[in-house]
């Protein structure tokens, strides 16, 4: 889930807050502001002039001699569509922390939700995301059915979605999703087999498992594998398109860069394409007792940087490539490296950082195969909790 939280706590840093969010996102869909302005502009540039998708909106109260009932306000009474023009903007699910200080009986109208005793009572910080995301999709199916559309089977209109005139009645379905007569509705959490994806966690796990037990030659090929057959892994839910082994030629000559995966995101997504690069899971990062990696994670983390120079070389005969795959050059790439243990990873996470840094590989994600796992949970469980479709 894509989230925004507006915090007027001074000492409250965006890691601490992404611990708390942690089970309804990822690091790089948590969009975190101690400004009520800076948010807005974020709102601005996103979701109205790019059409970005954004789950929901957490605030405190009192920014200095503002507070967060003008943003509130500014949304509710929005004309604008977000989300690849699918949502009306005003729909979009607001909650706000308690401030027993300078909070009165009637400022919380307009929120959907008031998180008390935040940021200690998680249960009810919970209750209230949950409830308050599902009362959303629930009047998104609503829409759906006043329209005479069923997402998942994605179907003809019937006779009457034709001529559907009652826009006034919409709560989230904009009225241009309506004419441009679209027929699904893209989202991991309108159409998923919830079963198929849990089981994927087990078989994911017991392979883990064996390889350690029993490496094999062509081990990063057996999860190759594994992985084009269970997508969200790499996926999740801000990518559309997982693309494999794919050539990316240079300077029209015949040498060729081969990430292993590309990753498509969404239009809607507030994301970049992503080069996905895949080791071992038993690759060790550093020399036992030394301060240094080893000479094989080293070179794991140049062959994605060689990957990031082609992407943004600026090169047109290495632009064609990336259209050719892609349908456009974007301003911006994100890259992943898979590799190694979480255990090696946790205890050396300042070390790991520092070298990445010294060695300019500070802009490629090391991403454990346990840390792909626990997130592939997370969005399982996710899916389960707030499945209304």
């Amino acid at each position: 889930m894509t989230i925004l939280h507006i915090s007027n706590k001074s000492n409250f840093t965006k890691e601490e807050a992404l611990k708390l969010f942690q089970p309804y996102t990822e690091e790089k869909d948590f969009h975190y502001f101690k400004s009520l302005s800076k948010a807005k502009d974020f709102l601005t540039n996103n979701l109205i002039e790019k059409e970005k998708h954004l789950d929901f909106i957490i605030s405190d109260w009192k920014f200095n001699n503002d507070n967060s009932k003008t943003i509130l306000n500014w949304i509710r009474n929005s004309l604008e569509n977000y989300s690849s023009s699918n949502f009306q903007l005003k729909s979009i699910p607001f909650l706000l922390v308690e401030d027993r200080e300078n909070q009165s009986a009637n400022i919380s109208d307009g929120f959907d939700a008031v998180i008390e005793n935040f940021p200690n009572n998680f249960v009810n910080l919970k209750h209230n995301i949950t409830s308050s995301i599902k009362k959303w999709r629930t009047s998104l199916a609503d829409d759906l059915e006043l329209i005479g559309l069923d997402p998942k089977t994605k179907t003809n209109y019937s006779i009457h979605r034709k001529s559907f005139i009652s826009y006034y009645k919409l709560k989230v379905l904009s009225k241009t999703f309506v004419e441009k007569k679209s027929n699904s509705l893209n989202y991991i959490w309108s159409d998923f087999d919830y079963n198929n994806l849990v089981n994927s966690n087990e078989l994911f796990e017991k392979k883990m498992k064996e390889t350690l037990r029993k490496p094999t030659k062509y081990l990063e090929k057996e999860f190759h594998e594994f992985l084009c057959d269970n997508p969200t892994f790499v996926k999740g839910e801000n990518f559309n398109k997982l693309l494999y082994e794919k050539h990316l030629y240079i300077n029209n000559t015949r040498r060729y860069n081969e990430p292993d995966f590309i990753n498509k995101p969404y239009e809607y997504s507030i994301r970049y394409p992503e080069i996905f690069e895949v080791k071992r899971q038993s690759q060790r990062l550093f020399w036992k007792n030394k301060d240094q990696l080893l000479s094989k994670a080293k070179k794991g983390f140049e062959q994605v940087v060689r990957y990031k120079k082609y992407m943004e070389s600026k090169n047109e005969a290495n632009e064609f490539y990336i259209k050719k795959y892609l349908g456009k050059v974007y301003n911006e790439y994100e890259y992943t490296l898979l590799m190694g243990s979480s255990e090696e990873k946790r205890y050396n996470e300042n070390l790991v950082e520092e070298l990445k840094n010294d060695f300019n590989f500070s802009e490629v994600s090391l991403v454990t195969y346990e840390d792909l796992l626990n997130k592939h949970i997370r969005l399982c469980d996710r899916l389960n909790e707030f499945n209304i479709f």
